[in-house]
């Protein structure tokens, strides 16, 4: 996804400038909805939240080690 916004804007070659294109397409959607804005504001919270963990977890996953593979055992997602 970040390639095809590079593609069409070199600007998005900073991750903050990709980002908020990626926002812009939640916005878009949420806003063409008919439901109160209380609603849409409760979304948003869920929907940040959501993306505070997944920000995480990518964090923590570049930062830990791989498991080393154990001779002889083999364990799915292993390849």
């Amino acid at each position: 996804m970040h390639q095809y916004l590079i593609q069409h804007d070199e600007g998005a070659q900073d991750p903050g400038v990709a980002c908020q294109y990626m926002c812009a397409v939640v916005g878009c959607l949420l806003g063409e909805q008919d439901m109160p804005e209380s609603q849409k504001g409760e979304i948003l919270e869920q929907l940040f939240a959501f993306t505070r963990h997944v920000t995480q977890d990518i964090a923590q996953q570049m930062h830990t080690p791989p498991p080393q593979a154990e001779v002889g055992i083999w364990k799915p997602g292993m390849g």
